[in-house]
């Protein structure tokens, strides 16, 4: 290190030699001092660059080796920032949920089954899928779907029967199921037509099949949990209650539960459903058979849910389509109310008992926001000829002028029959436009 200053000295004095005198000289004894200096340098020192050449050879390294990496810093920067400021999109969860009305079996539908089944000759005794071809693609592609079974299902050994005290061959849950349904009900006027006996048998003959039964409950401790329903996520409770049972009750040593309504009991249940679930859908066996206006009652537990936070009742009994409304309960909440689906099918005496009602919606939950959306009630109309054969559910906008000429309404009485045109009004007056889809005809202009 010593000797590099002494060169750098010498260096030094003689560059200032070279400025004092100006000559070639000068410069020579400059050179000459420079390597009198340089004389005990050893060989290896002598021959490295001179300073001022160390010094450029240095500064570019250098320099080219602090702008490439912040160069880089900047890019991978840019990189970042982007990742952070691109907006990140979170789905929402999201089920849909489809909802029909009273199915009723009178003599006459099980006679088409049986006939049916004779016809494909497959060996089953009865085939009631005709019932549902035509809105069967639509039903199954429904995340849930819920049907009210008007009528048990005891089994052959109670005998087949129907109106006033129905049974109904099993062979309609085959049909039932193959479409679709998920969620079946079977608290209603008629569940005890059968005793409780023919209850119990029906509850265990539904519990063996791959649905959720409502409505049927074996003891306290069942009819006290909630039955949910877990779709993409999403947790669904059904609670099921009725407003009687025709007289019939439940005789002393029976475990059974009858869901009958009861404000107290409403409440305690729909409390811990809320805790459970996300949603809370309520079926209600309720209303004045064939009265298409409201009653007392359901206008009094319709609050009562709304106040208890359920999110959607599904109404039923009245045999005709009744409003469908949002009732505001405590806190702001907002409850979706279709007071009564009407029928999905049966044989009773009037055109407007084959308007019914698919109550067509979105469950959705986005973060803590939780709500309903794509609400619909879309009619649909059950046809049968008037051989009482036929028969077959459809929507009502497919339902023609040809098809009401014909229907087997007309032989209880030509009065009961309804043309298309007219029937289309008698489903507008009963449900807003808020409510009914798009190509649903008679639009007001």
């Amino acid at each position: 290190m010593k000797l590099q200053t002494l060169g750098a000295a010498a260096l030094l004095l003689g560059m200032l030699s070279v400025s004092l005198l100006g000559c070639q000289t000068a410069v020579d004894a400059g050179a000459d001092t420079q390597t009198q200096a340089m004389t005990d340098v050893p060989t290896q020192i002598q021959t490295e660059p001179a300073p001022m050449t160390e010094t450029e050879a240095v500064t570019e390294p250098v320099t080219e080796a602090v702008t490439e990496p912040i160069t880089e810093t900047i890019t991978e920067t840019e990189i970042i920032t982007e990742a952070v400021t691109e907006p990140i999109v979170i789905e929402p969860l999201r089920a849909s949920f489809g909802a029909v009305g009273d199915a009723i079996v009178h003599e006459g539908i099980w006679m088409e089954a049986q006939k049916t089944a004779r016809n494909a000759g497959n060996g089953d005794e009865y085939d009631f899928s005709h019932l549902f071809r035509l809105m069967a693609d639509d039903i199954a592609a429904y995340d849930i779907t819920f049907i009210n079974q008007e009528t048990l299902m005891a089994g052959a050994e109670y005998g087949y029967s129907a109106y006033p005290r129905f049974n109904t061959p099993r062979e309609l849950a085959d049909a039932i199921i193959d479409t679709g349904f998920d969620v079946v009900n079977i608290a209603n006027n008629h569940m005890m037509d059968m005793l409780p006996e023919g209850l119990a048998a029906t509850i265990n003959y539904w519990d063996t099949r791959p649905v959720t039964l409502i409505g049927g409950y074996k003891n306290e401790a069942d009819y006290n949990t909630a039955r949910i329903v877990t779709v993409n996520e999403i947790d669904i409770a059904f609670l099921s209650y009725c407003y009687g049972t025709n007289g019939l009750s439940m005789p002393a040593g029976y475990d059974m539960i009858i869901p009958y309504l009861d404000e107290e009991v409403i409440r305690a249940q729909t409390a811990v459903a809320k805790e459970q679930a996300d949603f809370v859908v309520v079926s209600v066996h309720w209303g004045e058979d064939s009265y298409q206006g409201l009653t007392e009652q359901q206008k009094t537990f319709a609050k009562v849910f709304a106040d208890c936070g359920v999110d959607v009742v599904v109404g039923h009994h009245p045999h005709l389509i009744q409003p469908v409304e949002w009732i505001e309960g405590k806190d702001g909440h907002r409850m979706l109310c279709a007071y009564s689906l009407g029928n999905f099918f049966s044989l009773m005496a009037k055109a407007e008992n084959m308007v019914g009602g698919l109550l067509s919606l979105d469950f959705v939950v986005e973060g803590e926001n939780k709500r309903l959306e794509n609400v619909q009630f879309i009619p649909t109309f059950f046809y049968y000829n008037m051989g009482f054969f036929g028969q077959t559910i459809l929507y009502q906008k497919d339902y023609t002028e040809d098809m009401a000429k014909g229907h087997g309404v007309r032989n209880y009485a030509e009065a009961n029959n309804k043309t298309a045109a007219e029937l289309i009004a008698y489903t507008r007056s009963l449900i807003g436009e808020e409510f009914l889809p798009d190509d649903f005809p008679g639009i007001p202009s």
